[in-house]
């Protein structure tokens, strides 16, 4: 009779864990490159170069969902349905007490 290996988390979590310090290196790379190269060029202004930064950002974070294993297609736009719910009032209500306190002072 066969003998059943068992499954080693550990050795998984291992690679799973090297795998997000790749990622987290090859973004910090790129983000930092965009950066050199946005003080270089004079034809990139600093919208452009956020806008190439939050979109790097964005897809390591797609990436590092799919190593985690999340389906990043159903929790992407789950997570943005809550913060708009539930997130995006209580901010919008304090900016709008600060707004309030400022008029009031004028």
């Amino acid at each position: 009779m066969e003998e059943l290996t068992s499954y080693d988390y550990w050795q998984d979590l291992k690679i799973v864990v090297i795998q997000l310090i790749i990622l987290l290196v090859v973004v910090t790379l790129i983000v930092l490159a965009i950066r050199n190269l946005s003080r270089k060029s004079k034809g990139m202004d600093k919208s452009t170069t956020n806008i190439l930064i939050a979109v790097v950002i964005m897809l390591g974070l797609w990436f590092a969902l799919g190593i985690l294993g999340i389906n990043a297609v159903y929790f992407v736009p789950r997570f943005i349905e809550w913060t708009t719910k539930f997130i995006l009032p209580w901010v919008v209500l304090y900016w709008l007490v600060k707004l309030i306190k400022v008029l009031e002072r004028k």
